[in-house]
């Protein structure tokens, strides 16, 4: 049998933040650079990205004790907005109208 998963409890309390990157149509790469940039030692994870022509929507998933420094750190910061944050995923997509990416088989 496979090893048994942690328990929800013993996993790692993370949350879902939306974001808004203000310098018109981005890569992937890209946009996890200039959020690497202002997240100096926080350690987060892009999981939704869709780039338009005036600007980049963008989910990432931090961990909760990382949350309100990194939402101050995106405060500061005039390329970027947060603009929702919650421990699901699918409220911050439903916010931020994000349709659920298909996954790749």
């Amino acid at each position: 049998r496979d090893m048994a998963r942690p328990s929800k409890a013993a996993r790692g309390k993370f949350r879902w933040i939306g974001l808004r990157i203000n310098q018109g149509e981005l890569s992937r790469n890209y946009a996890q650079d200039i959020i690497q940039q202002i997240m100096v030692d926080t350690n987060f994870r892009i999981f939704d990205f869709l780039s338009q022509d005036s600007s980049t929507l963008v989910i990432i998933r931090v961990a909760l004790e990382d949350k309100d420094i990194v939402r101050e750190k995106f405060q500061s910061h005039s390329e970027i907005e947060s603009l929702t944050t919650s421990g699901k995923i699918r409220l911050v997509r439903n916010r931020m109208d994000l349709p659920k990416p298909t996954r790749k088989k």
